[in-house]
């Protein structure tokens, strides 16, 4: 950890609340560096989802002074995130009917609703829900944002001044216009503060690292705007009086009076709630990878702590909160601990926009389009499809659908649903094809492909678990076979009283039911070590799958456990990746006793 005390010196985990105050100089160290990150990005993210600058370091600094009490993670900071500005630009676009400023209070009221919806899925325990969506779609999904974001900074990296458009074609259509009028002037900002941008982000030299990449250039670039005196339009636009112009307020008593609007407001909710939730989980998710303390974090008290963050943001005119990956990467790198960082982050930002308003006011804005394009490229670079290609075509399929649709549709939640629907053909084919689909010949085809693709939509969306110990099963439909776990990797000799748990066809559309039968069934007292078997006895598995049961077993083996993955070789791997899609080959399809 650099120059702060090494994590092998700490003898307990950092825990938050009170308990976590006792590390407040490496919280609040943290909480600086990535208040210097996370202020610009708070200020692009709001220019790219068509509201006034101020509102996204409002709902960072709220979101800073909600999350440590509420917990649900360790590391995670959280605020307004780029992969929700077209969401949001496309929302109050809709609620405005083409007119940002009447729809921005609007926006507001989704927010809120979204914030509500988010409280009470945590209630019901949603989080696992997250199960349900394909790697490959989050990703695809993620790209699409990427691109999106791209798409709609380019015109402002010109100093193209006009509104926003909705229809993302509409956007890729007027590019060669938007270069035709470009302001040079202000084309030579942006373009140098993306290339700058772009250098320092791959440099790994202590001088390229001193100052943070996004602060540089948006510093230098509000030098370049002060020497240039560049007009009032090309720049941000911050009130002085912060608590007079700056907090906006939703206008309730007109969404609800708006009977044409209501429409438009369940397609908002439901796409923020659906991105928000998905992001948000997906996030904590790969901080925990890389938390140094190994903590866990809780995705439904996490769910619930946005919940009730959006709806304070929206109140006072802020925009969705969700956890970020590049602010809570950085708090990591510097030391930070506990939630707390995130209350010293919002600080330090409450005292930036004090005290620095005139100076924000410099900053032009084809400086944050830059920054933005250089975050969209992270999320749709060519090396996140060559990663998805390397565990599989098939994600690669996925992946693409759900880029594709979004892009051509405009719409997220359009392409997630056709993405995830491509996921579930893609399965249910390899299901139909599986030489264990009990069928008569003599059946007419049509009605014997009905029976089969109703049995592999069965395989795909019932309880994986076959049995948990010897018990007999109630499914039938599997043969036995011995397996001697002296040969097992991962285990020496033979396991002693082991939990057997045998698994049919394992998907994300089943790994919900899959992951509650482990939590509910396998509970292990305190102080004891415990053998698992996991026998993988069905047709296919897919890298969701794959990826939850090593990672269950990598928890496991963090306890103290032994746990054993058996029969993956008796599945044939669609890539070479350990973590690909498989299915079982014809003449390996049984069980394990």
């Amino acid at each position: 950890m650099g120059a702060h005390e090494p994590v092998s010196a700490v003898k307990e985990k950092p825990e938050n609340g009170l308990r976590g105050l006792k590390h407040w100089r490496y919280d609040l160290l943290a909480g600086l560096q990535v208040a210097l990150i996370g202020l610009p990005l708070s200020l692009g993210i709001a220019v790219a989802s068509g509201a006034p600058p101020i509102t996204g370091v409002i709902s960072a600094i709220i979101a800073g002074f909600v999350f440590p009490f509420l917990g649900g993670a360790y590391v995670t900071i959280s605020g307004p995130a780029a992969g929700l500005a077209p969401a949001l630009l496309a929302g109050m676009i809709a609620l405005g009917h083409g007119d940002l400023e009447a729809g921005y209070p609007l926006l507001l009221v989704a927010i809120c609703l979204t914030g509500v919806v988010q409280v009470i899925l945590s209630l019901f325990r949603a989080g696992r829900f997250a199960l349900y969506f394909p790697i490959s779609v989050v990703e695809g999904m993620l790209s699409a944002i990427g691109i999106l974001i791209i798409v709609k900074q380019i015109p402002q990296l010109l100093g193209d001044q006009l509104p926003p458009v909705k229809s993302i074609p509409a956007a890729i259509m007027a590019i060669p216009k938007d270069i035709r009028e470009m302001n040079p002037e202000i084309f030579l900002i942006g373009g140098l503060a993306l290339v700058l941008l772009f250098v320092l982000s791959s440099r790994k030299e202590r001088w390229a690292t001193l100052i943070p990449a996004p602060l540089l250039v948006v510093g230098l670039g509000g030098v370049a705007g002060w020497l240039l005196e560049l007009p009032k339009e090309y720049l941000v636009k911050v009130p002085l009086d912060i608590f007079q112009h700056g907090i906006h307020f939703p206008h309730f008593a007109e969404a609800w009076q708006s009977h044409d609007l209501w429409t438009a407001f369940l397609v908002t909710i439901v796409t923020l709630t659906l991105i928000d939730g998905t992001e948000s989980l997906a996030t904590i998710a790969a901080v925990d990878k890389i938390d140094p303390f190994r903590r866990k974090s809780d995705p439904n008290v996490t769910l619930r702590a946005m919940g009730i963050s959006n709806i304070l943001s929206s109140l006072a005119g802020g925009l969705t909160i969700i956890p970020g990956g590049v602010k809570s990467t950085t708090n990591i790198l510097a030391g930070g601990r506990t939630l707390w960082a995130n209350f010293y982050y919002a600080c330090c930002l409450a005292l930036f926009l004090w005290f620095g308003t005139a100076l924000l006011n410099q900053i032009p804005l084809t400086v944050l389009a830059a920054l933005l394009i250089w975050i969209g490229w992270q999320l749709c670079a060519p090396r996140i499809f060559l990663k998805i290609l390397s565990i599989g075509r098939e994600q690669l399929l996925v992946a693409t659908v759900t880029v594709v649709v979004t892009l051509y549709t405009s719409d997220l939640l359009e392409g997630v649903a056709l993405g995830t629907l491509t996921k579930i053909i893609v399965l249910c084919i390899d299901l139909v094809l599986a030489p264990s689909q009990e069928t008569s010949a003599d059946q007419p085809f049509f009605k014997r492909i009905a029976g089969q693709l109703a049995a592999a939509l069965e395989e795909l969306f019932s309880n994986p678990v076959i049995r948990i110990g010897d018990g007999r099963a109630t499914r039938k439909r599997y043969n036995g076979m011995t397996v001697s776990t002296g040969a097992i990797r991962g285990t020496v000799g033979e396991m002693k009283n082991p939990y057997k748990i045998y698994l049919s066809s394992v998907t994300c559309m089943n790994l919900m039911k899959l992951d509650k039968a482990l939590n509910e069934t396998l509970v292990v007292p305190a102080n004891s070590k415990a053998n698992f078997l996991i026998i993988l006895a069905g047709q296919i598995i897919d890298h969701t799958s794959m990826e939850y049961l090593h990672h269950f077993q990598d928890q496991c083996i963090a306890a103290g456990h032994t746990c054993a993955i058996v029969g993956v070789d008796h599945f044939r791997s669609f890539s070479d990746h350990v973590l690909g899609y498989r299915v079982n080959n014809p003449r390996d399809r049984m069980a394990f006793a």
